[in-house]
């Protein structure tokens, strides 16, 4: 922000100082800005920044740069400009626009780059909606808008410096009026792309409505009446669900159709968490033997089988919803119902495996959790959720899984690598089944070899399902062996211990 300014600072004083030169100056002053107008030539504008405050940075160097660039053009061009042609008037008025509509925002010091993009794209918007119809957010917006602007100030400078350079002013209306002719066939260029995004979102909207319509005549439609951000795996061929009402939706998990076993596998699943955790826990023996803390990362870890459970519930319940956004989302949510899963049963291990080494156990759940929150923002980049990313995602929750084994190192040399394959034993049976049930969900097997025969039952998702709450409850009985053990080390390795 203070770069911006200083530059919005320095180019009001050089206004101020050209307005009182002398001839000899003037001539000075234009050497001056043929030199500086290298300077703003086009900076690699086909690359895309990622970063939200980049964006804002790079929205307020271009409106600093605007207002001296402004400047110079109208000292050498205003009295031409009612004789230039309607398109070039509007991008000259729309830069005008811009910069009186931008410099509202300039004397904030809290979210003044925000609100200056928004302004920026709200004024864009009024002129050429078309060019930034296919953007969605803000930052993608203003990158466009951007590129847009600096297309026709570059042109207007290059041109007004051409005529300027040979001293004929007379000729700069041709210069002004080959720029037309250039701008109209980029123009050309550009709206035809936009036709292009128009054609295909009118197509996704028909396809969408056409789905809503065969849903409500025949209630279950198939793989290829669905539109394409719906189709997820080509070889279950019927059974879908397709509204536009989320209570359809909830009412629709009481009928037959190719997710009733993936909603009720793991609605069912949550119940018997649920009891475990509130019933056959408490009455086990560890129960009693447990400080508050050893309470509290068992009930992480029922809370977190809950919440995946929950979350992967409410996803296959809702996914036949006809907004792709909130599709989308829901999607999102079961991913980080995972992630959270995967974290919590990796710091029951690392609990009880420093049970009496308080700094290596907090460091390590520390880390572990680090990653929990990392896999829970992750599944909201829209990459993540992508349909040819499903390898991705597998990779990434194998990968986390397997940071459980981060201690294993530290554990081989202080207690060596037979008490290390013993204290890791109880928890390869759950292992195992995630594993499992991933690479069978990732392989889309068995209906990649039989399409249309596992559509209702049987599929590979159907499988995961099941995996999935095999291992919480293979990684619960696991959880109790851990603490058994911890319990026992405690009464000679750490005798102090305190509740």
């Amino acid at each position: 922000m203070a770069l911006a300014a200083s530059m919005t600072v320095e180019s009001n004083s050089a206004t101020a100082a050209s307005s009182s030169s002398t001839p000899s100056e003037d001539t000075a002053l234009l050497r001056d800005r043929r030199r500086r107008h290298s300077f703003h030539a086009s900076r690699k504008l086909s690359c895309d920044y990622q970063d939200a405050d980049t964006v804002f940075i790079r929205v307020e160097l271009f409106l600093a740069e605007l207002e001296r660039r402004m400047h110079w053009i109208e000292q050498y061009r205003k009295s031409h400009m009612v004789q230039i042609d309607t398109s070039l008037r509007r991008g000259y008025a729309t830069l005008e626009a811009v910069r009186d509509q931008c410099s509202m925002a300039s004397g904030e010091l809290m979210g003044s780059g925000k609100k200056r993009a928004k302004l920026f794209v709200e004024t864009l918007e009024d002129r050429y909606i078309e060019a930034l119809a296919t953007k969605e957010t803000l930052e993608q917006k203003a990158q466009a808008g951007v590129r847009l602007m600096e297309s026709f100030l570059s042109e207007m400078e290059s041109r007004a410096h051409a005529v300027r350079d040979r001293g004929i002013y007379g000729t700069l209306d041709d210069g002004w009026k080959a720029m037309d002719s250039k701008l109209v066939q980029a123009r050309e260029v550009v709206d035809e792309g936009m036709e292009r995004a128009r054609r295909a979102r009118d197509a996704m909207r028909e396809s969408i409505d056409q789905a809503v319509r065969l849903a409500q005549e025949n209630r279950l439609i198939t793989y290829s009446d669905l539109p394409d951000p719906w189709r997820v795996n080509p070889h279950i061929l019927r059974g879908y669900r397709f509204t536009s009402s989320k209570v359809e939706c909830v009412s629709s998990a009481f009928s037959f159709s190719n997710e009733l076993v993936n909603i009720w596998s793991h609605l069912i699943g949550l119940v018997i968490v649920l009891s475990i955790a509130f019933y056959f826990y408490p009455l086990n023996p560890n129960f009693h033997l447990s400080t508050k803390t050893d309470v509290l990362i068992a009930a992480v870890f029922f809370f977190s089988a809950c919440k995946c459970l929950f979350c992967s519930t409410l996803w296959h319940t809702m996914n036949s919803i006809s907004s792709q956004p909130l599709m989308e989302r829901f999607a999102c949510v079961d991913y980080t119902g995972i992630s959270l899963l995967v974290a919590a049963s990796i710091v029951t291990i690392e609990y009880t495996a420093f049970y009496c080494e308080p700094y290596s156990r907090w460091t390590y759940i520390v880390l572990t959790m680090s990653l929990g929150v990392g896999g829970i923002i992750l599944p909201w980049h829209p990459t993540f959720n992508r349909h040819d990313m499903a390898w991705a995602r597998v990779v990434f929750y194998v990968t986390l899984a397997l940071t459980g084994f981060a201690p294993f190192a530290q554990l081989c040399s202080t207690r060596g690598l037979e008490w290390c394959m013993y204290f890791y034993a109880p928890v390869v049976k759950s292992l195992l089944v995630y594993f499992v049930g991933a690479c069978v969900y990732a392989s889309k097997i068995p209906e990649r070899w039989k399409p249309g025969l596992f559509d209702y039952f049987g599929g590979s998702h159907n499988i995961w399902h099941m995996a999935v709450l095999g291992g919480i409850l293979f990684h619960y009985c696991a959880m109790q062996d851990l603490f058994a053990g911890a319990f026992q080390r405690a009464e000679g390795e750490c005798p102090n211990l305190t509740a």
